[in-house]
C-alpha cells in the first residue's frame, strides 16, 4: 500500500466562546495522520480571506495542503460551537467554500498513487459537493475510508447512502447508528455497515469501542481523558486518524483500535480538536499495550 492519504473534506474554524480552534473533521483527521508520521495530503476548499490564509499557516505545520483550493467568491467555513456539560453543539454557518470542493486534475493525480482515501459525509450536502466526491471517488482503486459524521440538519440519504457503498472502512458512532436506521429505513444498521465494509468502527464515547472485521467483533475498553479542563471536540476524528495510521502502518486491528482510544482520551483532555503532543507523548499513546 502507497504511503499517502488523501483526505477530502470540510476545513473551517471552530468558533469557542473563549476563543478559535481549527476545525472540520477531514482536516483535523490529516491534522492528527501529520502529527504520528503519516503522509496526509488535504482536499479542501478555503476562501481567499484572512480565516483561510490562517488556517493554511497552522494546518502545512503537518499536513500538505498543495491540494487546498483557493474560493474567490466564498468566505472560509466556519462554525459556533457551545458546550453542554462537555459535549459540543454545532450552529455550522452554509455558503462557505468547503460545500464545493472540485475533483481537480491535481486530486486525480495524487489518487493515481495514494493508498488510502477519507472522507466524511458533510462535504457531499451540496450538489457540487456531491459531485466533486463522486468523480473522486470513482476514479481510485484505493482503500476508502468513510467517517460518517452525521449532523441532525444533514438527513441527505442519497449522498450518506452513496458515502457507505463506497467504503472498504467505516467509522460511526451509536447516535449515528439510531439516525441510519431512521433517516434510510435500515432495520438493522450494524449488519448492513458490515455487510459493506471490511471494517466497521462503533465508537461508544468514553465507554470504548466495537470493531468489527471478517474475525469477529473486537471490544476496545474506553480510556479516561487525562485531564480535566478539556472537551470532546474532534475525539472521534482523532480515534479515525489513529486507527487508518495503524491499519496502514500494519498493526493488528486490535492494537490500532487500542492506540486510536488512548490517542482520543489525549485529545479530549485538551481544549479543541488539533492540539499538538510532545514527541515523548506520542510515543507513549502509539506503543502497543
Amino acid at each position: 500500500m502507497a504511503d499517502a492519504i488523501v483526505i477530502w473534506g470540510e476545513l473551517l474554524w471552530d468558533r469557542f466562546p473563549d476563543g478559535d480552534q481549527l476545525g472540520g473533521a477531514p482536516a483535523n483527521v490529516a491534522w492528527h495522520l501529520g502529527q504520528v508520521g503519516s503522509w496526509p495530503q488535504l482536499v479542501t476548499r478555503v476562501g481567499d480571506d484572512d480565516d483561510g490564509r490562517r488556517a493554511l499557516e497552522i494546518l502545512s505545520q503537518l499536513v500538505d495542503t498543495e491540494l487546498v483550493q483557493i474560493d474567490r467568491e466564498r468566505a472560509t467555513g466556519e462554525v459556533t460551537v457551545r458546550l453542554e456539560a462537555g459535549e459540543p453543539r454545532y450552529t455550522l454557518h452554509a455558503g462557505r467554500a468547503w460545500e464545493r470542493i472540485a475533483c481537480t486534475p491535481a486530486v486525480l493525480t495524487a489518487l493515481e498513487t495514494a493508498g488510502v482515501f477519507v472522507y466524511g459525509t458533510l462535504a457531499q450536502r451540496t450538489p457540487e459537493g456531491l459531485a466533486g466526491w463522486r468523480e473522486a471517488v470513482a476514479s481510485t482503486r484505493c482503500t476508502k475510508v468513510c467517517d460518517l459524521n452525521l449532523r441532525p440538519t444533514d438527513q441527505y440519504s442519497v449522498a450518506i447512502a452513496e458515502a457507505v457503498a463506497a467504503a472498504d472502512v467505516i467509522k460511526v458512532n451509536d447516535r449515528e447508528l439510531a439516525a441510519l436506521r431512521d433517516w434510510l429505513g435500515w432495520a438493522d444498521p450494524l449488519t448492513t455497515l458490515r455487510n459493506q465494509a471490511r471494517v466497521v468502527a462503533v465508537t461508544h464515547g468514553d465507554r470504548g469501542s466495537t470493531l468489527y472485521s471478517e474475525h469477529g467483533p473486537i471490544e476496545i475498553p474506553g480510556v479516561p481523558a487525562a485531564h480535566a479542563g478539556g472537551d470532546n471536540v474532534g475525539c472521534g476524528d482523532a480515534y479515525l486518524a489513529i486507527l487508518v495510521h495503524g491499519l496502514t502502518s500494519g498493526w493488528a486491528l486490535a492494537d490500532s483500535g487500542a492506540a486510536a482510544s488512548r490517542y482520543a482520551a489525549a485529545v479530549a483532555g485538551a481544549r479543541g480538536a488539533t492540539p499538538l503532543f510532545e514527541p515523548e507523548h506520542l510515543h507513549d499513546l502509539l506503543e502497543p499495550s
